[in-house]
């Protein structure tokens, strides 16, 4: 395991880098003041914060109008240049999962999973059963002690797998999707405590049709299919649910294109989904914040002819939106959202 640690005066120099005019609705919001992380129940009196990727940089945002974004990779740059590729935040807001070129020789040329906090001083580069990983996609649980990851090597096209931390070192992975009879089970989402995964499981690798909904629990890796895309209004085998999250009362929020790309809500021991808001079209890929508003990136704005994927939040029951990132095209591939 190999850790590295940057002094906080430097960290906050080089990662306030903001946004210029283009961005509309910026201001002075710095990053949080803490030595070490500190765990926020989900749920608690805090906005939350929101973790996306644009122009093959990672940035982190609180999750309030005219906030500013906090450029990572920018941050990284001047001490420890190399290109970075996805992030996810925990529930609890704590801990950063990083795939990232830097910081071991290992991860050059090829990006491999990095555990950091908010204001990146403790920064750890994964290394489970003696190798560094290199997963398309993941997510950490509140604690900072679980990560769920995309990757080959089992069963199917793509599988989920977990590692656990014992102590300073990390489990071998542990495969979670062995009973899926889907080939790619892709872009997991953790529940605030750690005892499910919920995740897009398809037949087609770009998830763009025959796409459900799925779930395992991760002590048990019991699965199951929790959506199927023929539930939705007229939905059929080709239609997609894709890009689900837990909202704090256990719903789960997610992508589907029954009717145009809307944001759609399936309630505990429900069947039927819900829509969220009608009037919001072209709307992708949510997360969910612990205060249960939706984050989500919307291309339907009026003034965004270009089709843009813009960052949107609204609240759970879809009231209350505002704009937080336009005019800039995040990249469509999975937000993460925590405290």
């Amino acid at each position: 395991m190999r850790k590295w640690t940057l002094g906080i005066l430097g960290i906050m120099v080089m990662g306030l880098v903001y946004f210029g005019a283009t961005w509309g609705r910026v201001s002075g919001a710095a990053p949080r003041q803490a030595n070490t992380p500190t765990p926020t129940a989900a749920g608690a009196d805090t906005p939350g914060h929101i973790a996306f990727v644009l122009n093959d940089h990672l940035y982190l945002i609180e999750a309030t109008e005219s906030a500013t974004p906090i450029d990572i990779s920018a941050a990284w740059d001047e001490n420890t240049p190399g290109a970075d590729a996805w992030v996810d935040i925990s529930p609890d807001g704590a801990w950063l999962l990083i795939s990232t070129e830097r910081f071991d020789s290992e991860c050059t040329g090829w990006a491999c999973m990095v555990l950091t906090d908010p204001i990146l001083e403790h920064i750890e580069v994964i290394r489970s059963a003696g190798a560094v990983w290199h997963p398309e996609d993941g997510a950490i649980a509140s604690g900072g002690n679980l990560i769920i990851f995309t990757d080959g090597g089992g069963p199917h096209e793509r599988d989920l797998w977990a590692i656990t931390r014992d102590g300073e070192a990390w489990s071998a992975p542990q495969l979670l999707t062995a009973d899926s009879p889907y080939a790619f089970n892709l872009f997991p989402a953790v529940a605030d405590d750690g005892s499910t995964v919920v995740f897009t499981c398809t037949h087609d690798a770009y998830a763009i049709e025959q796409s459900a909904v799925c779930e395992v629990e991760i002590e048990t890796v019991a699965f199951q299919t929790v959506l199927m895309p023929e539930q939705g209004p007229g939905g059929t085998a080709k239609n997609a649910t894709i890009h689900p999250d837990y909202a704090p009362d256990g719903s789960i929020v997610f992508e589907a294109d029954w009717q145009g790309e809307q944001i759609w809500r399936l309630a505990p021991e429900a069947t039927t989904p819900e829509l969220v808001n009608p009037d919001f079209s072209n709307d992708n890929s949510p997360c969910v914040l612990p205060d249960g508003r939706i984050v989500s990136l919307w291309l339907g704005r009026a003034d965004n002819t270009d089709g843009l994927h813009e960052l949107k939040v609204m609240n759970a029951d879809g009231t209350g939106d505002f704009m937080l990132v336009i005019d800039q095209d995040i990249v469509d591939g999975g937000l993460g959202c925590g405290a």
